[in-house]
């Protein structure tokens, strides 16, 4: 577990260097800012479209956690598991705290982040300066709690079904695209760099990680 985690601490540290050092944020927000109409290209006209990307697919999987957390609380209560065909009871727990956890560590961390979002940047016609994740913080800075994605995380929990179900690398690796296509509707809406929504699979990844450890092993599988 140790070395996992290392090793997503090791991404994580790159990135932030990454972000750090160069202008690899910049670069893909740039891709979808119009210069000419000073805005996003989820913003103005196409702000309804914006808010259909962002509200429809994270309502969708609000709904499947929430359908999870039911099953849980009827195998439990009543013994009545109506995802028996596909989750045993204890799976469903591992599941329900996995989508509990992840979307809280994550919106916890947003809070405490001094960082503005994207379209509140003065380099995209807002107001707030632009903040990269080690620069110090001036004083009487007003937090921008954009940094990571709360977004990212209403998908992110998803990736514990392809734990209890041992699914293999490539179905892996489409999850983790998917994820980040479903979350980058906040990049061209100008609500998010790339990094927030790697941050926030990294953080989701780290929480699955410890949780696999806690429920799998040689004498407690799963």
């Amino acid at each position: 577990m140790l070395k996992s985690i290392g090793s997503l601490l090791g991404i994580f540290l790159f990135v932030a260097l990454l972000s750090q050092y160069t202008d690899f944020d910049l670069f893909f927000s740039d891709l979808f800012f119009n210069t000419n109409q000073n805005q996003f290209l989820l913003q103005g006209e196409n702000k309804s479209l914006g808010i259909m990307l962002h509200d429809y697919p994270k309502y969708l999987f609000m709904l499947l956690a929430i359908s999870i957390w039911l099953a849980l609380v009827s195998s439990g209560l009543f013994k009545k598991n109506f995802y028996q065909s596909y989750f045993s009871t204890r799976e469903l727990l591992f599941i329900s705290i996995a989508s509990t956890l992840i979307p809280t560590a994550i919106w916890w961390s947003r809070e405490l982040s001094a960082m503005h979002c994207p379209r509140e940047l003065v380099i995209y016609g807002g107001e707030s300066l632009y903040l990269r994740i080690l620069d110090s913080i001036p004083l009487n800075w007003e937090n921008g709690q954009c940094s990571p994605s709360a977004h990212a995380s209403s998908f992110i929990w998803v990736l514990s079904l392809l734990i209890v179900k041992k699914m293999k690398k490539q179905t892996w690796m489409f999850a983790y695209l998917m994820i980040f296509i479903l979350s980058s509707v906040q990049i061209m809406r100008g609500a998010h760099f790339v990094s927030h929504i790697i941050y926030s699979i990294i953080i989701g990844q780290i929480i699955l990680t410890i949780l696999k450890m806690s429920f799998y092993n040689e004498n407690n599988k799963v």
